[in-house]
């Protein structure tokens, strides 16, 4: 197999999993209506006055690209979420279980398809359009549309994974728009990111006496954090041990599944296909560009002339959180702060969601205070 349809394997945690159970449910389940996100609605079941639950296109970039925005009240600050994977949205999930409910009480939430993702995939895209400049832009140019469709000076900016490093990317860019900013599973290198993970999910099969995970881990030694097969491996085995994605039992199942039964309003059948084009298309692209343009958060982003706070589940062992950890305390800004959430992997927001939404939102408040005094 050439590098070049390696690449195009090259998939984070359980999207392997989610790709190919997407392939049997576009030939199993039947067609739904078109994307749609439920209203937002009080304990009645009356549509809150002047909440706004909307599926939008907007053009970022030259490029048409789709935002789900939430929020019980359109006054209030927005934050803005930058997905991971890359290329793999956060809308399909946007109501999933009420999880984001609570934020949606005090922020505009605006899920972004980033361009390539999701419903924000069109073939007409090529590898020119897919730079990690590109993303840094669309983001800014998103942005100043919130911000002057809200009437809102600035906003807040929350970055997952991925998405973590786009929006530390974005901060050196332009900080000024934004209030503080949020962040997730932080890949501080890429390399040593990598490394570590291994090296700690190796420990642990050996801890759990786990005779296959071992063989298969010991295997692929030594660890090459740019080799497909090898990344591979360790996704599988960080998803087998609940220290991937998600650490609770049964949320990785139940989370593939609300999309694969049809149960998400905001990704129905038809979307299924372009996701995976789009997929595809931004691992062989931005993926590559990921793994080998060498990045390192230290160097690049020493100081941060907002607040930053990080948020890093205990159980992460995808972005280990002793790396997240020791940036985090050489990072030099204005406000910052080091949350562990102890019963979390890489995704938080779910593992411990009402934990993860009452962090946010105190925070946020305690912002918001500083700028009104």
């Amino acid at each position: 197999m050439s590098t070049k349809k390696k690449r195009t394997l090259w998939i984070v945690g359980t999207v392997t999993a989610l790709i190919a159970a997407s392939l049997l449910y576009a030939f199993v389940f039947k067609p739904q209506p078109e994307a749609f996100t439920p209203p937002i609605t009080d304990a009645g079941g009356n549509v809150i006055p002047g909440s706004i639950a909307v599926i939008e296109t907007v053009t970022l970039g030259g490029v048409e690209q789709t935002i789900t925005i939430r929020g019980a009240d359109s006054t209030k600050p927005v934050l803005l979420f930058l997905h991971g994977g890359p290329g793999m949205p956060s809308s399909p999930w946007a109501t999933w279980n009420g999880y984001h409910s609570e934020l949606e009480q005090h922020f505009v939430l605006v899920h972004w398809d980033q361009r390539g993702a999701g419903k924000s995939y069109s073939k007409d895209l090529t590898p020119e359009d897919m730079q990690w400049g590109d993303f840094v832009s669309d983001a800014l140019e998103l942005t100043d549309i919130l911000r002057v469709r809200f009437g809102q000076e600035k906003i807040f900016l929350y970055g997952h994974s991925w998405g973590s490093g786009l929006g530390f990317a974005v901060l050196q860019a332009n900080p000024e728009p934004y209030y503080a900013y949020f962040t997730s599973g932080v890949r501080v290198t890429w390399n040593s990111s990598q490394e570590v993970s291994y090296q700690n999910l190796l420990g642990l099969a050996r801890q759990e006496n786990d005779t296959k995970a071992i063989k298969k881990l010991e295997a692929i030694q030594p660890f090459d954090a740019t080799n497909v097969d090898h990344l591979q491996v360790k996704g599988e085995y960080l998803s087998h041990f609940r220290v991937g994605d998600f650490h609770t039992a049964g949320l990785e199942e139940a989370w593939l599944n609300h999309v694969l039964k049809g149960n998400s309003s905001e990704y129905p059948k038809s979307t299924i296909k372009p996701t995976l084009a789009g997929k595809a298309l931004t691992d062989e692209t931005l993926g590559v560009e990921i793994m080998t343009v060498g990045y390192d958060l230290t160097t690049d982003f020493p100081v941060s002339p907002i607040p930053v706070h990080f948020l890093q589940g205990r159980y992460d062992y995808e972005c280990p959180g002793e790396l997240v950890e020791a940036y985090y305390n050489a990072l030099e800004a204005p406000g910052k702060s080091f949350t562990w959430f102890e019963n979390s992997a890489h995704d938080i927001y779910y593992d411990e969601a009402d934990a993860f939404n009452q962090l946010v939102i105190q925070i946020a408040d305690e912002t918001l205070a500083g700028f009104i005094d």
